[in-house]
């Protein structure tokens, strides 16, 4: 059965039914169905919310698998159509998507007063960026989990295992004094302005 052929057959009512299907071509029919005609609306969704066709790609993908484990393991119960299940994933997906970069190209206020700018240093949050994948994974964790995650100092003395709040202060501020380094030595570079 085609594509074509199956959309004629009520298709949203026998999918589950077919992706249970003990005939593989009818199966793949099933798959095939629900990438050709809710990929649009996914892709359109997410081009409507600053993505790209290659975000909207990789989003469909990872709904798809979403779907098709809860599928399998009867987590998806249907009591939505499959239709409405995937376009939520999808959407929830980009959502945190947007949401995560979002983060990621937000600095926090406190970092901005730390920074020195007395030799007119242009802050770009891409530069910041860039200077975060420069430290060693260990700094980089601990500024992201208490800049970008607002954890305590608390929380970081448990997630980085630490002996005491103040052991989890220090090894935040040597990691900041170092990132304000680093950005105040790639400021003054062409490269980086």
């Amino acid at each position: 059965m085609s594509v074509a052929n199956f959309k004629t057959f009520e298709a949203e009512e026998n999918l589950p039914g077919l992706l249970r299907s003990k005939i593989s071509t009818e199966r793949e029919n099933a798959w095939e169905y629900i990438y050709k005609t809710y990929y649009p609306m996914v892709r359109d969704y997410v081009m409507r919310n600053n993505g790209s066709e290659t975000d909207s790609t990789d989003v469909f993908q990872d709904g798809m698998m979403i779907l098709y484990r809860n599928f399998n393991n009867g987590t998806f119960r249907e009591e939505s159509t499959i239709g409405t299940y995937i376009f939520s994933i999808c959407r929830n997906l980009w959502l945190k998507e947007t949401s995560l970069r979002q983060k990621k190209h937000t600095l926090d206020v406190d970092t901005l007063n730390n920074v020195s700018l007395e030799n007119n240093y242009f802050i770009n949050t891409e530069i910041i960026t860039l200077l975060m994948n420069e430290l060693k994974e260990d700094c980089r964790n601990i500024l992201t989990e208490y800049y970008f995650n607002k954890r305590s100092m608390a929380e970081l003395k448990e997630i980085f295992h630490v002996n005491s709040i103040q052991a989890a202060k220090n090894k935040k501020w040597r990691c900041m004094t170092y990132l304000i380094k680093l950005f105040k030595e790639k400021s003054i570079t062409p490269e980086w302005n």
